[in-house]
Parts: structure tokens; C-alpha cells; sequence
């Protein structure tokens, strides 16, 4: 027998056979009928037809396509499924507020934009910054600066607990660090020393369990190399199976994810950590470069965006497949050594559009599909 899809609790007698004197008959098997009272029943997906379930307050959760009337607020409610979607927030201000070359991460709500270039053509675009701002539920303010200028560095956890690490400090020629600063959200201190200095490496993980991936070193452009950190000090660990520079990370030193790279024909590739060896995973769905992304996104939820040349698409991973997800409002690319917030949840400043001009202040908030309860009325 099917399943039942209708509460018609006074036709069902004790004994599962249906009151035959409402016109139906037959029984209901006792393996059928599972353990649960059918007066708990609170709303009815669309599917069910004209039946409204009287509630006297909101089921939670709800699923896309439940009707109700919620006799205590005397409304008529529904279910409804709302898709991802990016949406203009504040600008950086311009003082300090560097290029996309600085390192945003943290969360949609608390985040951190450090670092970066003087918002000025070449030559002036080599010259690092230590300026630091914090991204707070829309709003910027200027705080406490690193010690170490730099451009493209590695950054990663939360706006409370996060520590930066290498990047470029100048250019013609170019010159790298390999020094790391930790962050209390509101002083900066030094950290241990990478292994080697490199800029526009991929990095993933907290201030105590952290990765430094790949990136460029003033001998070996775009390697495998992989380096931990424990709060203290930095190690080798297993290589990347690609070689890359300006990939970006997200999840955790046990279950990471590292995807994107600056050139072809690397630049779809994803790799997963599981805290030992590195595996290849589903490729992204654009194949381009210099992406943005989701620092404290997870293995099995994390979006990558935008790209050269110029464009605004997102892709989001489910720790199996890409899938495309809403558009940036700007078309951008060099979107920042990283990104801030998480899969469901991000924000991204800095970058260049699509004309090729400077994006320096333009940001944007990202927010994942939900199902969201709507009233019900005739206007």
C-alpha cells in the first residue's frame, strides 16, 4: 500500500481497518502505519491538494511548499524556497583600503581585509600596505596595523583568532617573507617562520592548525609544497598533487579543500586534505584564474567566484560536485588572496572589473538558498 498522505485520523478504527461508513474500506497493514500519533501532523506540502493544517504556531522547520494557518497570529502562511544570491554591501573606505591584492577572510558578520597594494598605478602598486580593517555585519573601521607589509599573503581563521602569513613586500625586484603574524581582533604578534618565503600560496585552517599551499618561491613558481602550523611553529607535510600559485582554500587541517590556480591547464583543479594526503576531487565548472573564495567554508560546503577574464560566476561544492551558483553583482577578477565567510554565507572586496579598472572598495554579500516563511495576503 502507499503511503498515506492525508491526516483522516477519525477514519482509521483501533483495529487498522478503515470505518467503513465514510465510503472506504480495506486495511491498513501494521508495518505501514509507523509509531507516531497523526494529530502531530502541522502542515502539508503542496502536493497533498486543498487540505490547510490549523497550528498554533509555526512548524520548524518548514519545507518548501507547506501551507498553514496559524491560529494564534490569525494568519495564513506558507513555505517558500528562496535562491542564492549576492547582494551589494558597503564599500571599503578608500584610505588604506588596498586592492585585491590584500587577504580577506573571517566570516560574513566579523570579517578582515589585510594588507594589500596602494591604491595608485604601477610601480606604486608594488608598494605593500600593513593596513587593517575589519568587516563587521556591513560596516568597516580601520584598526591596529600588521608589523610586516605585504601583498598576497596566506591568511586564515576566524576575525578573533586568525594569523597571516608570507606574501610579496615589494617589487622591481620583487621581494617575499616568510614571517607570520597572529590576530586577537585587536592586536597583532609575531608568529613562527614559513619553511621558505612565498606569496600567492593557498591557505586553509585556524591560527593553531593552519596550511600554507603551493604559491610562488623565489625558485620554484607554482609547486606542490605544503607547510603546517600549530600555533607555533611551521612543517613540511605531503605535497599537492598539482603544482599551483594563487589557489585558494577553505575547511579544516583534517577535512580541506584547495582549489582554482593562475594558469591553465591547472586552473579547475580541486584537490582534498584528509590531515595526510592530498586527493583530486571534481574539477570547478568555470575554468579560470585568480578566484575569490570562502576561507571558513567547509570540505562538502565552499564557493569559489569571479575570475580573469573579468567574470562573475560562482561555483559551489557539495564535497562531491560543482554546481553553479548566483552571480556576482560585478564582474571581477584578482578578488583577494582568499575571501571571507563560509559556503552558505560570504563577502568579498577588492578586485578589478570587468573593463579592467580598479575594484579596490566594491563589496559584495553572499547568501546561500534557504526556505523562508511568507504571509499570505491578498494584496
Amino acid at each position: 500500500m502507499g503511503a498515506i498522505t492525508r491526516g483522516f485520523a477519525n477514519n482509521i478504527l483501533s483495529s487498522g481497518t478503515v470505518d467503513a461508513t465514510d465510503g472506504l474500506t480495506g486495511t491498513i497493514p501494521a508495518s505501514n502505519i509507523n509509531n507516531t500519533s497523526v494529530s502531530a501532523i502541522t502542515s502539508m506540502p503542496a502536493t497533498v491538494g486543498d487540505f490547510v493544517q490549523s497550528v498554533a504556531s509555526d512548524p520548524s522547520p518548514a519545507t518548501a511548499g507547506d501551507v498553514w494557518y496559524n491560529s494564534t497570529t490569525g494568519a495564513l502562511k506558507a513555505a517558500v524556497f528562496v535562491s542564492d544570491v549576492w547582494a551589494s554591501a558597503s564599500s571599503k573606505p578608500a584610505a588604506g583600503g588596498g586592492t585585491s591584492a590584500g587577504s580577506a577572510f573571517g566570516s560574513q558578520t566579523a570579517g578582515v581585509f589585510a594588507g594589500g597594494a596602494a591604491p595608485a598605478p604601477a610601480p606604486a602598486l608594488s608598494t605593500a600596505l600593513t593596513n587593517v580593517q575589519e568587516y563587521n555585519s556591513g560596516v568597516w573601521s580601520t584598526v591596529n596595523s600588521m608589523s610586516q607589509a605585504r601583498i598576497v599573503q596566506g591568511s586564515a581563521g576566524p576575525q578573533t583568532a586568525s594569523v597571516v602569513f608570507g606574501g610579496r613586500i615589494s617589487g622591481n625586484p620583487f621581494t617575499y617573507t616568510a614571517a607570520s603574524e597572529e590576530y586577537d581582533g585587536t592586536t597583532w604578534t609575531s608568529g613562527g617562520n614559513l619553511g621558505a618565503a612565498r606569496y600567492y600560496m593557498g591557505a586553509l585552517g585556524t591560527q593553531t592548525a593552519a596550511l600554507s599551499c603551493g604559491g610562488i618561491a623565489p625558485s620554484s613558481p607554482s609547486n606542490t609544497n605544503t607547510q603546517l602550523y600549530n600555533g607555533t611553529s611551521w612543517t613540511a607535510v605531503n605535497s599537492l598533487n598539482t603544482g599551483r600559485h594563487s589557489c585558494k582554500g577553505s575547511g579544516t587541517t583534517s577535512a580541506g579543500l584547495l582549489v582554482s590556480s593562475a594558469t591553465a591547464p591547472t586552473s579547475n583543479v580541486t584537490e582534498e586534505y584528509d590531515g595526510t594526503n592530498w586527493s583530486s576531487a571534481s574539477n570547478t565548472i568555470s575554468d579560470t584564474q585568480y578566484r575569490g573564495a570562502s576561507s571558513l567554508g567547509t570540505q562538502t560546503s565552499s564557493l569559489v567566484y569571479g575570475g580573469s577574464p573579468y567574470i562573475a560566476n560562482t561555483d559551489l561544492y557539495n564535497g562531491t560536485n560543482w554546481s553553479a551558483s548566483a552571480t556576482l553583482g560585478t564582474a571581477r577578477a584578482w578578488v583577494g588572496n582568499g575571501g571571507g565567510g563560509s559556503g552558505s554565507a560570504a563577502f568579498t572586496s577588492g578586485g578589478e572589473n570587468a573593463s579592467g579598472a580598479p575594484a579596490y572598495a566594491l563589496t559584495e554579500e553572499f547568501t546561500g538558498s534557504f526556505v523562508d516563511t511568507k504571509t499570505i495576503t491578498t494584496s
